[in-house]
């Protein structure tokens, strides 16, 4: 099972993002959990908290603030991105959800 988060302000657009998301990786016979979280969860959580995703994604609206945020997912261990603007705003749950995949994937391969 693969373990995706997604860090966001606390919209609306994100869980619906995360069940598309879920969808999409059901549909390919993918075992995956995809949940949502308000972005300053990071800040509170432990680097072992943080080390049990698989990939942490932050949503565009709170992007200006990755880099605070990508020194305690690299500490953990855990690949992090900014979600693409046009695949968030078209709640491209395939598409998001395939970029997490070659994160895990390249992660693995380092």
């Amino acid at each position: 099972m693969i373990h995706v988060r997604l860090f966001c302000g606390g919209g609306f657009s994100t869980s619906l993002l995360a069940r598309k998301m879920t969808d999409y990786a059901a549909a390919q016979g993918i075992d995956a959990t995809v949940d949502a979280q308000g972005v300053m969860t990071i800040s509170t959580a432990s680097v072992e908290q943080l080390s049990e995703l698989d990939c942490a994604l932050l949503c565009p609206q709170v992007g200006f603030e990755a880099n605070n945020y990508f020194p305690k997912f690299e500490k953990a261990g855990v690949p992090c991105a900014v979600i693409d603007m046009r695949d968030y705003g078209m709640v491209d749950g395939a598409k998001v959800m395939q970029t997490a995949l070659d994160m895990i994937e390249a992660a693995k391969n380092k």
